[in-house]
């Protein structure tokens, strides 16, 4: 009973800090667009990345709420609605990327948010695959990659947060690079995490259990 109720705490904890950060640096970088200050580059893409932006909050906001099993089970019709309304704004931010690597001032982050964005389209779209074949075990771990990929967008900003309080990056001496190095870190160590955690460990933790009941 009191670790069921200190994983509801660590639970709710864990998914405000991450909503209200979410919160945070999206209105921090759309703001620029309703007030003229973006920089020659950016208001040269603006609507292109205003879509960008809509789709993204689309996944950001509705992506807690789908995970949120009181919700998904009682209102099973909404569910379904928001989810097909996360697919897709992911779908449109995701096919958004490639357009805006065309003029993308980090040659090295290039291949690096291209590979992102075809993992995020194939993971949403599986995410939709599975729900209408109804195999809700893999519909749910797709949508938990899908959701991490969305978070890259947060990740790649708390990253300066992470070194300025650190340093842990501070052997990077070029800001290009440690800009290219983020854009790298920010989606592919939170899937690897989430593959181990979705994958790796559980196949252990099985395969641990066979070989003790042998």
């Amino acid at each position: 009973m009191k670790q069921t109720f200190i994983r509801k705490i660590f639970l709710v904890t864990g998914w405000t800090l991450l909503l209200l950060a979410s919160v945070y640096f999206y209105v921090s970088n759309i703001g620029p667009y309703f007030s003229n200050t973006l920089p020659k580059r950016l208001a040269a893409e603006k609507y292109w990345l205003v879509v960008h932006f809509t789709g993204a909050g689309c996944t950001l906001f509705l992506g807690p709420i789908q995970f949120w099993n009181y919700f998904r089970i009682r209102f099973r019709r909404w569910h379904r609605l928001l989810g097909k309304i996360y697919i897709g704004g992911s779908i449109v931010s995701a096919l958004m990327v490639f357009y805006l690597l065309s003029n993308y001032p980090l040659p090295g982050s290039v291949p690096s948010l291209a590979f992102l964005a075809v993992i995020w389209l194939f993971t949403t779209i599986t995410v939709f695959w599975f729900a209408f074949k109804k195999n809700f075990r893999l519909h749910r771990q797709f949508m938990i990659r899908s959701y991490v990929c969305s978070l890259a967008f947060l990740f790649i900003r708390l990253l300066p947060y992470l070194n300025e309080y650190t340093g842990i990056f501070n052997f990077i001496k070029d800001e290009e690079m440690k800009g290219t190095v983020y854009e790298w870190i920010c989606w592919v160590y939170p899937l690897l995490l989430t593959e181990f955690l979705l994958i790796w460990w559980p196949s252990i933790a099985k395969q641990q259990a066979i070989s003790t009941k042998a």
